[in-house]
C-alpha cells in the first residue's frame, strides 16, 4: 500500500484539478511527500481502499474547499475518515461558488430549470452543504484571482511545520494500532522497548496554552495502554469489577482511564478463550494497583463481584467505588457502607460525567507509586510461594533495599499495608545467605527493556539466578562497577540482539569485558539486525532466534534453556576461580588472597582439564593458580629450613646440656667421693679396735651417695665394708642394728637401690663379693633380675635374690648397661670395651659381639617389637 506521507490532498476535480496539481508540485519541490490521486492510485486496484490507506498514512489532510468537493460523496467519505482518524485537517478555500456560465460549460445541455434546481440543492456554492467540522476550522484563503498564491502557500507551510513531530508520531502510532486491530489484536503487534517508551511519552504531552494539533483516537489510547500492560507482564493500574448489566458504563469508564494513559483489566477484554475464568479474575485482582467497583443492585448480587471484593480485601488492595445505579442502604454490605464513592447517578450532562472522571483520575494517581510497588512486591511474593519458595525469586540488591524502604512506609498505613506473605517474602530475602553467584547476566539496550524483563522473569521461573540491572543495582552504587561485577560473577553472558543494542557503546563495553574474562556468550535475536553491525565477539556466536515461530516466546525460550544447561559445573568453577583471581589482582596480588589446601588442588585439576573446553581459563586465572602453587612451595621450603635450624639448635642445646650435666655430675661426684673417703678413712682407722663401728661408718658412706653405689662401679664398696665384718654382722644378727642407726634404710633408698638393699640384706656376702654393680634390669614378667658389674660379668637373679646359673662372661671390662627383650627371651649387654653382646635366657651368647663403638657403650635397649637394637 502507501508509504507514510506528509500530506493528503482532497479536492473536487471539476473545480480544483489544476490548482491541486500545482499545489502538489510545489510541495513536492519543497521536499514534502504528498498523496495525490493522479499519482498515487495504481491501475487495477480498489481505489477507495487506496484512498483510505493514503488518508491513514498522511500526517495532514488538506481539503480544497469548492462547490464540487463540498458536494462530492467521495470527498465526504474522505472527510469522515480523516475525522475518525483524528487527522490534522487544513481547509483551503479555493472556490466559493460558481456562476451559470461555468455550470453551463460543464453541462452544455443544461437547461434553465436544471440550473435553478442545481442552485436550490446548494451545489453551486461551498456554503450550503459544507461539512460542519470543516466549517469550524479557520481556512487558508487560496481563491484564484483574488488571493496571492505564494502568500497562501507560506501559510500552508507554517501549518504543516507546526508541531510536525507530534503530528507525525500520531500517524505512526495510528498505523501500528490499525495493524494490531486488523490482526485480531495479537500481542506480537503491540509496542515494545523504545517504541513503547516513545509512545508513552507522546501520550503524556500536554498543550497547556494552546489547542493540540491533533487528538489521539481511542484506538491510540487502547493500543498504547495495552502495550504498557504487556510490557508490565499484564499487570495493570485498575481492575474493573462490575455486573454484566453495567457493561456500558464500565466501558465508558475504561475509555476514560485509557485516555489518561492508565492501564485497565476487564473480563470482557482480558480473558482469553479457553482460560479458567475464576483463575483469570483472581490473577487480574492480584496484578492490579486498584480495584474499581461499579456499585449497583446487580453488582451487589453478583457472585463474581463478591469474590473479587473478598480477594481485594485479603490482599490489602485499594478499593475505589463508583455508584453506577441507585441502591438501597440495606443492599450495601457492612464492609462497604462507610466508604466514600463517586456518584455517577446524578449526571445530567457529559460535563457532569467529566467532573466525576476527574475525581476518579485524581484518586487513581494519588500515591500511585506506593500502590504500584505494593502490587509488584505482592506478585513476586505470590510467585515465590507458588513455586515452592523458589530461592531464585528472592529479592537481592536494589530490589531488597527498595522493598525494605517500602515496608517501613507501608506499616504506617491503616489500610492497604503489607500482607503477611509480603512480610515473609521480605524477611526471607533479607535473611538469605550471602548472595549466590548468578547464572546469567542479561545485557540489553534500554529500547528492549520489556523483552529483557520478560526474559528475566522466565529465567527465574526456571530457577535460574539472573543479574538484571533493574533488580541488581542498588541506589547510589557506581553503575559501571556494578555492571562489571555482575559480569564477573555470572556464568553466562546473555546478549539481546537488536539494532539499538548492536549500536550501543554501553552494550559494546559489556561485550568486550565479558570477552576479556572468557565468559560463555549466548545471544538471542529480539529484532532483526545487520550481521555486519555485530561486534566481532558476538559474530562468533550462533544466535537463538526469538523471532522464529512467529515470535512465540515460550517455544524459542526452550532452545535458550537447553543452551544454558550445558556443562554447568565447568562454568561454575570458571566463575568462582575468576572472581577470586580478580579479587587477588585488585588487592595488589597479596599472598593472603591466594589459594591453599584443597582449593588449590581443585583449581589445578580444573585448569588441567579445562584447556580443551570453552570457555577456557583466562591468563589471570592461570597466574592466580601459579602464584598459589609458588607460595605453597616457598612455604614448604621455608618450613623445611625452619625445621632443620630448629633441629640444629636442639642438638646444640642437648650437647651443651649434656656437657653441663657431666660437669655438674663430675663435681658432685668429686665432693661425695671426698666425703666417702673421709668415712672410709675413719672406718679403716677403727677397723681393728671397733669392727662394728667401722662397718657403720662404711655404710654411712654408702648412704650419702646410694645412687652412686649402683651407677658408679669405681666405688669400691668392698674396701668400705670388710667382708669379715659383714659376715659377722650377718651371723650375729647385727645387720639390723646397722640399719637402725638411720644410716642405711630401705626408706632412704629408691628404685633399684631398694631392691639391691633387700638383696644385700639376704645375701650381703655374695653381693659384696661379686664386685660392684653398674646396671640392672627386670625381665618383662618382673620375675628375673639381670645385673652387670665392674668385673665384666652379667648375672641373673630371681626375685628372692638367688643367683640363676653361672655368670655370663665375655666383656673385657665393666658391663655398663643391660636390658631384656620385650618377650623376655633375649638379653643384651653393653660394656666399656665398646661392644654389645646378645645372650639367650640360658646364658648362651648369640652370634658375635657387635663392634663399632670407639668408647664405652653406656646404654642399650630393644625396640617394642624386639626386632631392633639401639646402643649409645
Amino acid at each position: 500500500m502507501n508509504p507514510l506521507q506528509d500530506v493528503f490532498i482532497s479536492y473536487g476535480r471539476a473545480d480544483s484539478r489544476p490548482f491541486a496539481q500545482a499545489l502538489n508540485d510545489r510541495l513536492v519541490a519543497l521536499g514534502y511527500t504528498v498523496w495525490f490521486d493522479f499519482e498515487d492510485i495504481p491501475l487495477g486496484v480498489d481505489y477507495q481502499k487506496q484512498i483510505d490507506d493514503g488518508i491513514e498514512k498522511a500526517d495532514n489532510f488538506l481539503f480544497l474547499i469548492s462547490p464540487h468537493s463540498v458536494n462530492s460523496a467521495y470527498c465526504g467519505l474522505e472527510i469522515e475518515l480523516a475525522l475518525k482518524r483524528k487527522k490534522r485537517i487544513i481547509p483551503l478555500l479555493h472556490v466559493w461558488d460558481i456562476d451559470r456560465d461555468i455550470w453551463q460549460q460543464r453541462n452544455p445541455d443544461g437547461t434553465d430549470e436544471a440550473w435553478v434546481e442545481y442552485q436550490a440543492a446548494g451545489k453551486h456554492t461551498s456554503e450550503t452543504n459544507m461539512h460542519p467540522e470543516i466549517g469550524k476550522i479557520n481556512w487558508v484563503q487560496c481563491k484564484e484571482g483574488i488571493d496571492d498564491f505564494e502568500q497562501s502557500l507560506q501559510q500552508i507551510l507554517a501549518l504543516l511545520a507546526l508541531e510536525k513531530d507530534y503530528v507525525h508520531q500520531h500517524t505512526v502510532l495510528l498505523n501500528q494500532a490499525l495493524e494490531w486491530e486488523r490482526n485480531q489484536k495479537q500481542t506480537r503487534y503491540l509496542l515494545t522497548g523504545e517504541g513503547k517508551q516513545e509512545a508513552v511519552e507522546w501520550l503524556a504531552v500536554r498543550f497547556a496554552d494552546k489547542q493540540p494539533p491533533v487528538w489521539p483516537t481511542d484506538l491510540h489510547y487502547e493500543y498504547i495502554t495495552e502495550s504498557i500492560k504487556n510490557g508490565d507482564n499484564l499487570m495493570t493500574q485498575v481492575f474493573l469489577s462490575h455486573a454484566e448489566e453495567d457493561a456500558r458504563m464500565a466501558e465508558k469508564v475504561r475509555r476514560s482511564l485509557m485516555r489518561a494513559g492508565i492501564t485497565t483489566w476487564s473480563y470482557r477484554a482480558d480473558i482469553e478463550y479457553g482460560d479458567d475464568f475464576e483463575k483469570a479474575i483472581a490473577r487480574g485482582v492480584e496484578q492490579a494497583d486498584n480495584i474499581l467497583f461499579l456499585m449497583s443492585s446487580d453488582s451487589l448480587k453478583s457472585n463474581y463481584c463478591q469474590q473479587e471484593l473478598t480477594l481485594a480485601f485479603k490482599l490489602n488492595k485499594r478499593l475505589i467505588i463508583m455508584l453506577a445505579q441507585q441502591v438501597e442502604d440495606a443492599e450495601i454490605p457492612v464492609f462497604l457502607r462507610n466508604r466514600q464513592y463517586i456518584d455517577l447517578t446524578d449526571n445530567e450532562s457529559e460535563a457532569d460525567y467529566l467532573k466525576d472522571e476527574d475525581d476518579l483520575l485524581r484518586v487513581v494517581k494519588q500515591e500511585a507509586t506506593y500502590y504500584d510497588e505494593h502490587k509488584v512486591l505482592l506478585t513476586k511474593a505470590l510467585k515465590w510461594e507458588r513455586q515452592q519458595r523458589n530461592p531464585c525469586i528472592l529479592l537481592q540488591g536494589y530490589e531488597l533495599q527498595h522493598a525494605l524502604a517500602w515496608r517501613e512506609v507501608a506499616k504506617a498505613k491503616d489500610e492497604n499495608g503489607p500482607t503477611a506473605l509480603q512480610e515473609e517474602f521480605i524477611d526471607t530475602s533479607q535473611s538469605q545467605t550471602a548472595a549466590v553467584a548468578p547464572d546469567v547476566f542479561i545485557s540489553y539496550s534500554r529500547a528492549d527493556s520489556d523483552f529483557a524483563r520478560r526474559l528475566n522473569n522466565a529465567l527465574q521461573r526456571q530457577r535460574k539466578r539472573t543479574w538484571f540491572d533493574q533488580e541488581s543495582i542498588a541506589s547510589g552504587a557506581d553503575f559501571q562497577q556494578e555492571i562489571y561485577k555482575g559480569i564477573e560473577t555470572s556464568n553466562f553472558f546473555l546478549f539481546v540482539l537488536s539494532p539499538r543494542a548492536v549500536q550501543s557503546p554501553f552494550c559494546a563495553s559489556e561485550v568486550e569485558y565479558a570477552a576479556k574474562l572468557n565468559k560463555r556468550v549466548v545471544t538471542v535475536l529480539h529484532r532483526p539486525v545487520n550481521p555486519a553491525d555485530l561486534h566481532p565477539e558476538l559474530a562468533k556466536v550462533q544466535w537463538i532466534d526469538f523471532t522464529a515461530h512467529e515470535g512465540e516466546f515460550d517455544t524459542n525460550f526452550k532452545e535458550l534453556l537447553r543452551t544454558l544447561d550445558t556443562d554447568p559445573e565447568h562454568l561454575k568453577i570458571h566463575t568462582q576461580l575468576l572472581v577470586k583471581a580478580i579479587e587477588w589482582d585488585g588487592k595488589g596480588r597479596r599472598e593472603d588472597v591466594l589459594l591453599r589446601g584443597s582449593e588449590l588442588a581443585e583449581a589445578e585439576q580444573w585448569i588441567s582439564q579445562a584447556v580443551e573446553k570453552q570457555p577456557s581459563p583466562t591468563g589471570l586465572q592461570g597466574e592466580y593458580v601459579g602464584a598459589s602453587r609458588s607460595l605453597l612451595e616457598r612455604q614448604q621450603q621455608t618450613e623445611t629450613k625452619r625445621q632443620r635450624n630448629a633441629l640444629r639448635r636442639l642438638r646444640l642445646f642437648l650437647v651443651a646440656s649434656l656437657l653441663l650435666s657431666c660437669f655438674t655430675i663430675f663435681k658432685t661426684y668429686q665432693a661425695e667421693r671426698q666425703r666417702m673417703r673421709a668415712y672410709e678413712a675413719t672406718a679403716k682407722g677403727i677397723a681393728t679396735t671397733d669392727p662394728l663401728n667401722s662397718m657403720v661408718h662404711g655404710l654411712a658412706a654408702i648412704n650419702l651417695g646410694h645412687s652412686w653405689f649402683v651407677r658408679f662401679p669405681q666405688w669400691h664398696r668392698k674396701s668400705l665394708i670388710p667382708s669379715a665384718l659383714l659376715e659377722k654382722a650377718n651371723r650375729t644378727g647385727q645387720f639390723d642394728s646397722i640399719a637402725s642407726h638411720g644410716l642405711l634404710t630401705k626408706q632412704s633408698l629408691s628404685g633399684l637401690d631398694k631392691i639391691l638393699f633387700s638383696i644385700v640384706e639376704s645375701i650381703a656376702p655374695s653381693v659384696i663379693g661379686a664386685g660392684n654393680i653398674a646396671s640392672v634390669a627386670f625381665s618383662p614378667d618382673g620375675q628375673t633380675l639381670v645385673s652387670g658389674g665392674n668385673d665384666g660379668t652379667v648375672r641373673l637373679w630371681d626375685i628372692q635374690g638367688n643367683p640363676i646359673g653361672e655368670p655370663l662372661e665375655g666383656h673385657q671390662k665393666w658391663v655398663t648397661s643391660v636390658a631384656f627383650s620385650p618377650d623376655g627371651q633375649t638379653l643384651v649387654s653393653g660394656g666399656d670395651d665398646g661392644t654389645v653382646r646378645l645372650w639367650d635366657i640360658q646364658g648362651n651368647p648369640i652370634g658375635e659381639p657387635l663392634e663399632g663403638h670407639q668408647k664405652w657403650v653406656t646404654s642399650v635397649a630393644f625396640s617394642p617389637d624386639g626386632q631392633t637394637l639401639v646402643s649409645g
